[in-house]
């Protein structure tokens, strides 16, 4: 964790010296905040091709669906059957079991929020003159702290998630596991907007940063698959 945290940290520095060249901070709009949100949205970028290969794969446990349904009325009776066969159909069709892709996108993202919640907790490491740097982001004057409002910050992070759950939706039904998934997908954006209401906001800005360009992703899968024609 700690190397990780020194990469992140390095990639704070440069990016974060690079947007003070251009000097287009503000007051309320300052280079810290939007040293944060290019960080989120770089991560989506590199994550892009995990992010295409899951939504493949959730189109093709769909079109999967009615030969799982068949396996699951001619061998229903017995659950180690049944799971014994579904996990052979699913490996001769090269389909992901469980969460698959999403599951491993968001253990990356926590590794990476755990990493980045090091940098934000020790930034003079890696920011010069850290004391006197402006870390503000509109109502929130210190980045470094929890949002002073408690809730507005935090909410927006769980709206966002709850607007990627949407988009996401239609790709999980069907799925064995599908029900048990959903159901946990939104509880999730109620547990992280009480966690996340007495954390830094630098780190709840990150991950919703992260969440609006992840449903801007999908909802680009979702116009292009609907143009030609696909469900």
């Amino acid at each position: 964790m700690d190397f990780l945290s020194s990469i992140l940290g390095k990639l704070f520095s440069f990016i974060y010296e690079s947007l003070k060249g251009m000097n287009i901070g503000s007051e309320t709009f300052s280079t810290y905040a939007m040293t944060i949100i290019a960080m989120g949205i770089i991560y989506k970028i590199l994550t892009i091709p995990m992010t295409l290969q899951t939504a493949k794969q959730q189109r093709k446990q769909r079109e999967m669906q009615p030969e799982l349904d068949r396996i699951k009325q001619k061998y229903g009776y017995d659950q180690q059957i049944y799971q014994k066969k579904m996990m052979e159909f699913q490996k001769e069709n090269n389909m992901m079991q469980g969460c698959g892709g999403s599951c491993l996108t968001f253990i990356l993202q926590m590794v990476i929020i755990f990493a980045l919640y090091s940098v934000i907790r020790e930034p003079q490491k890696y920011l010069s003159d850290y004391e006197n740097i402006n870390r503000s982001f509109f109502w929130i004057k210190d980045l470094a702290l929890a949002d002073p409002t408690g809730f507005a910050l935090p909410l927006i992070n769980s709206v966002s998630q709850l607007g990627y759950q949407f988009l996401n939706k239609s790709s999980m039904e069907g799925s064995p596991q599908a029900s048990g998934m959903q159901t946990m997908m939104y509880i999730m954006p109620i547990m992280f907007f009480f966690i996340f209401r007495n954390l830094p906001a630098a780190l709840v800005l990150y991950w919703s940063i992260g969440n609006v360009i992840e449903i801007l992703i999908r909802g680009f899968i979702f116009l292009i698959r609907k143009a030609r024609g696909n469900n």
